[in-house]
């Protein structure tokens, strides 16, 4: 070979990441363990416990399960204890909202009810390719999301330097919302991008792939290119979302009043930073607003939705059939534009 060439091959390699999960290389990784609630109200708290975490058979198997499952938990203690995360997994990454130190009132709240997984690679890139392999979940209640973050918020926190979101779904079977089925018949593909989160101009960057017959549970490929022109995002290389990078900026095509936050960064800003991968399987929240599901919501709107979900589990739970209610991942690939 020639050497300028196997040079070019060397570089492109090096400078890519790939994980085809055959071991569980967790310094490629950061694993979040805090019960903040992730920013949407959301019932979980992740964990890096390998109940939730771990490789088999060549796969990557992000999995909720009960709270009270884990050895240090009983229907006791979900309602009237504390859940210290340093103690229980040695790190607690986010400590705001008591993110790392939780304590029950049986007449109130509870502690969280379920235990997940969600990872971040510690690798960063800006612009290419992102391909997983994976097979997303089927249950009540659970959200799946592929998705990217910056790595820095270098314009300022959410969603101020952007979000990217290839893909994310509701596991219920049936999730009517303003009349149209939106459960696991359904992926989600937007970015979030604005001043503030009460501007964020996501509803201009959103789009949906649903199938009438069946279910996105299976194998698929879900993809992103992303480039100074454009950002694509693809299930088996078909296109789901395109939104290519407005003329006059994102502020413009958002609309947005004042001094635009992004006029020091590129033409595409926020988008034109580094990013990193992120999978998650969050549990309830706000993603799952008023609708007609397979099972009725059983939080609805009280100031105690964890307990509420916790006390139906009776009628949900047996949609959680074992690992079909994790996100399994074949592999991860990204091949940053050279």
């Amino acid at each position: 070979m020639d050497f300028t060439l196997l040079f070019a091959v060397l570089i492109t390699y090096s400078e890519a990441f790939r994980d085809d999960f055959n071991t569980w290389n967790a310094s490629s990784y950061i694993v979040e363990v805090s019960a903040w609630g992730g920013g949407n109200n959301e019932f979980q708290a992740y964990t890096n416990d390998p109940s939730n975490i771990y490789v088999k058979g060549g796969n990557l198997y992000l999995r909720p399960t009960f709270t009270v499952d884990h050895a240090q938990f009983d229907e006791s203690r979900l309602y009237d204890g504390t859940m210290d995360l340093r103690n229980l997994w040695h790190t607690c990454t986010y400590s705001g909202y008591d993110g790392c130190h939780k304590t029950a009132n049986g007449h109130g709240e509870i502690l969280p009810p379920i235990l997940s997984g969600k990872i971040t690679t510690d690798f960063s890139f800006t612009y290419g390719r992102v391909n997983v392999r994976a097979k997303i979940p089927k249950g009540d209640w659970i959200w799946p999301a592929i998705w990217l973050m910056p790595r820095d918020s270098h314009y300022g926190g959410w969603p101020r330097s952007g979000d990217i979101d290839i893909i994310e779904s509701r596991g219920n079977t049936k999730a009517v919302i303003n009349g149209v089925n939106q459960g696991v018949n359904q992926l989600v593909s937007k970015i979030n991008w604005g001043p503030d989160y009460q501007h964020n101009a996501a509803s201009k960057t959103t789009t949906v792939r649903r199938k009438e017959d069946g279910d996105w549970h299976d194998w698929h490929v879900y993809s992103m290119d992303w480039t100074p022109d454009h950002i694509i995002t693809y299930v088996d290389d078909s296109e789901i979302l395109r939104v290519d990078t407005p003329p006059n900026g994102f502020w413009n095509l958002g609309g947005f009043h004042g001094n635009d936050i992004w006029a020091n960064g590129g033409r595409n800003a926020p988008f034109d930073q580094p990013y990193k991968l992120i999978l998650s399987v969050a549990v309830g929240g706000d993603f799952f607003p008023d609708g007609d599901y397979d099972n009725p919501r059983p939080w609805g709107h009280s100031s105690h939705p964890k307990k509420d979900i916790w006390e139906h589990r009776a009628d949900w739970s047996s949609t959680w059939r074992g690992e079909e209610a994790a996100m399994v991942i074949d592999y991860i690939e990204i091949i940053p534009q050279q």
